[in-house]
């Protein structure tokens, strides 16, 4: 590799590096990963950086060692042409015994032109949150898979006590709690009928929406990152003349939990009572716990 080339690949580590910390600062990366992995991509890009610094200013340059090295298939040593004993014609027959290095592939510029287009159209194009048709794939519209874990006994005592409630008195539940309720058939007991408030962003309604009133509340659920997320949510049933959210609106929804059988399947349903706009947190990812 020769210093053009060093100076080049540091050039793209440089790049990188600015990339990922440009992602960190600008909070993109809150729609890919979990805040709490987000201080390693600031510690990455400032390790490539330094590594492409490095090699832009200390590119390795190749020794003449080398390339006298490379002009011959073996080490000439002190000799000089009188007691030169072998014929470099002989040497440099590139037949089946061809046993120096010769340089291959596209070079380091288009190399790097392959590397940098994708990545700039990737910058330029992506929206940072997944299509309708991509969240239906993360789970949006599926049923709650009936559990069978050996799990503490649940109360409506122990509802009180561990979940806050808003101003007007109903429980401010997790989306996973009342999403999952609904494969529990003790759970489904304690939470029918009962009042409590959802947050999370509107989607459209695919389940038992003939009509077309109905909408969806979800949220994502992950572990680390995008590529693990999960997605919940809950079907909305709005009274005649209720006002509905818009589409992606991240909001508050209060109501009545009961759950519905559609198709064998037991499903959660909020009738609700009030849908009103709110804050949208940092990240909206939950973390499975």
């Amino acid at each position: 590799m020769t210093s053009l080339d060093t100076r080049l690949f540091g050039f793209l580590a440089c790049l990188w590096g600015g990339l990922l910390i440009y992602f960190y600062h600008s909070t993109r990366i809150r729609d890919y990963l979990d805040i709490g992995f987000h201080h390693f991509i600031m510690i990455g890009g400032i390790g490539m950086l330094i590594l492409g610094t490095y090699s832009l200013i200390n590119p390795k340059l190749q020794s003449k060692k080398n390339e006298s090295s490379k002009s011959c298939g073996h080490d000439h040593g002190h000799h000089d042409e009188k007691h030169h004993s072998h014929n470099h014609k002989q040497c440099h027959d590139h037949g089946d015994q061809c046993d120096h290095d010769h340089e291959e592939g596209h070079g380091p510029f288009i190399t790097i032109f392959l590397t940098l287009t994708p990545l700039i159209l990737a910058m330029t194009y992506t929206q940072d949150k997944l299509s309708n048709g991509g969240m239906a794939k993360k789970g949006l519209y599926e049923k709650p898979a009936l559990t069978s874990a050996n799990i503490p006994p649940f109360s409506r005592q122990d509802l009180e006590k561990n979940v806050p409630k808003n101003e007007h008195g109903e429980f401010q539940l997790r989306m996973i709690s009342a999403y999952y309720a609904a494969g529990d058939l003790e759970i489904q007991d304690i939470f029918e009928g009962l009042p409590v408030e959802l947050e999370g962003r509107i989607a459209p309604e695919r389940i038992n929406n003939e009509s077309g009133d109905r909408l969806r509340i979800f949220r994502s659920i992950i572990t680390c990152c995008a590529a693990d997320l999960q997605i919940v949510g809950v079907s909305l049933e709005f009274p005649e003349g209720a006002k509905r959210p818009q589409l992606e609106d991240w909001v508050k929804a209060s109501g009545t939990l009961t759950f519905e059988t559609v198709e064998g399947d037991v499903l959660p349903l909020l009738k609700i009572r009030e849908v009103i706009s709110a804050e949208e947190p940092y990240s909206e990812f939950r973390r499975r716990q």
